[in-house]
């Protein structure tokens, strides 16, 4: 078996040849293991490498298949998982020197839900400091380098997830989103991410970065493949996608500022998937929707507001070892006062109620992943003005999402860095994954 072309395999295809015993668990997870170790641009994606854990693992997975008794699809898979993740013995980092030093006592719960099932950590991935950014740029640990273009940022802020699928690290990875972060370096990896409605996943052991909308989803290359990390990461309840006919799918596509300042092969790119969805029976409406852009106004306030609150006593005591515009970002929350961000709360729970009515009738919403492609390292590096006018705009499209507790999933499209996003309503996973399978057929 030639594992490099293991890349162009979906979980679904690998773990049939291992049920056939045609792919052995622990070979496959000894080769992941040393391509990771002799390419010099893996240190810059894995945090840590779960090596001896990761083959012994895999060592009972082969017991288990030559037995007959694979515990499911997912027995004897490699995937990494983003290092805000408890690993029991393992340091948790969040991309940061402000972190705790002790190491894990215990797994995240959706680690050892995951492990259950089979799954093999191959290693934890780097990420953007803090998770507070959207870009993939982390000068103070590592940036991975985007698969296509190494002059340009991966996506954050799950930015090593992402890259590590891409490169053939492993096939499937685990990410967070609070604002866009499963979503932006799936798309700027030309990979499939889903964003969980917020409580779908039990965060318990995972990293806080605003408790009000943090989430954790898969990074994989297909839209099945993040069915059944989904799966098993939740309740372990496998339900099955439906197999949806487009021509009775109604999309509808928010005109107001989803669109604003995107660039133009982006905007090519959409237009393009949307003739294909056309084509196929599908119908689309255009509307203009108030809450969106008052929606919009209140993430300023209580992103920072949370974030800044979860990581005060950290940043202040030690300002000089973050990198400054996510320290500036962070600092944005400081001066937020605890009745606006109360008030702000409220009227936005009360702007999802208002959203949702308007929205009855649609299967889902359309919209471009990120407005831009993926920046140049080097200006953002060297121009923080730059730096923080990219990140507020690869996150706006996706934010909104988490700011109406939405589920949505990102699907690659024909240009690479451009995804196309679908957004659900809340707990409807299994839905909105059947009708971005149908999508997914037609390319």
């Amino acid at each position: 078996m030639d594992f490099e072309n293991l890349k162009y395999k979906n979980i679904r295809e690998v773990s049939k040849l291992i049920d056939a015993e045609q792919i052995c668990p622990e070979e496959l997870t000894y080769f992941y293991l040393e391509k990771i170790s002799h390419d010099p641009k893996a240190k810059d994606v894995f945090t840590k490498v779960l090596r001896q854990s990761a083959l012994a693992s895999a060592k009972e997975s082969k017991k288990r298949t030559s037995a007959g008794l694979r515990k499911g699809v997912l027995d004897g898979i490699p995937i990494s998982v983003k290092d805000l993740a408890d690993i029991k013995g393992h340091l948790t980092r969040g991309g940061s020197f402000l972190t705790s030093t002790k190491k894990a006592k215990e797994n995240a719960l959706f680690i050892d839900k995951l492990q259950s099932q089979g799954v093999i950590l191959l290693g934890k991935t780097h990420m953007t400091e803090l998770a507070f950014s959207g870009l993939g740029l982390n000068p103070t640990t590592a940036t991975p380098p985007n698969p296509f273009n190494e002059k340009l940022v991966s996506g954050g802020s799950s930015s090593g997830s992402a890259v590590s699928v891409s490169r053939n690290y492993c096939l499937a990875s685990i990410g967070s989103d609070t604002g866009g972060s499963v979503r932006i370096p799936a798309a700027w990896n030309n990979l499939v991410g889903l964003k969980t409605t917020h409580g779908v996943i039990d965060l318990t052991g995972v990293l806080k970065l605003c408790p009000s909308f943090d989430t954790l989803g898969p990074i994989c290359k297909t839209v099945e493949d993040a069915h059944l990390v989904f799966g098993a990461m939740s309740d372990g309840n496998f339900q099955k996608l439906r197999r949806l006919e487009p021509k009775n799918f109604k999309f509808l596509i928010i005109k107001n500022m989803f669109f604003e300042d995107i660039d133009s092969e982006i905007k090519d790119s959409f237009n393009m998937e949307i003739e294909k969805i056309t084509r196929s029976g599908a119908t689309i409406e255009y509307k203009k929707l108030s809450e969106i852009d008052k929606v919009f106004e209140i993430s300023k306030t209580v992103f920072p507001a949370e974030a800044y609150g979860i990581w005060q006593q950290e940043i202040e005591e030690n300002p000089d070892k973050m990198f400054v515009p996510i320290r500036e970002r962070f600092r944005s929350g400081r001066e937020i006062l605890a009745r606006d961000y109360i008030f702000s709360l409220h009227k936005l729970f009360d702007l999802r109620t208002s959203f949702l009515q308007k929205v009855i009738g649609f299967d889902a919403i359309l919209a471009p992943t990120s407005s831009i492609k993926p920046p140049c390292i080097t200006r953002l590096l060297d121009d923080h003005e730059f730096f923080t006018e990219r990140n507020l705009l690869a996150l706006r499209n996706t934010r909104i999402a988490n700011s109406l507790n939405l589920c949505a999933l990102t699907l690659p499209t024909e240009t690479d860095f451009s995804g196309l996003m679908l957004m659900g309503r809340p707990n409807s996973e299994i839905e909105l994954m059947s009708i971005g399978l149908s999508i997914e057929k037609l390319n």
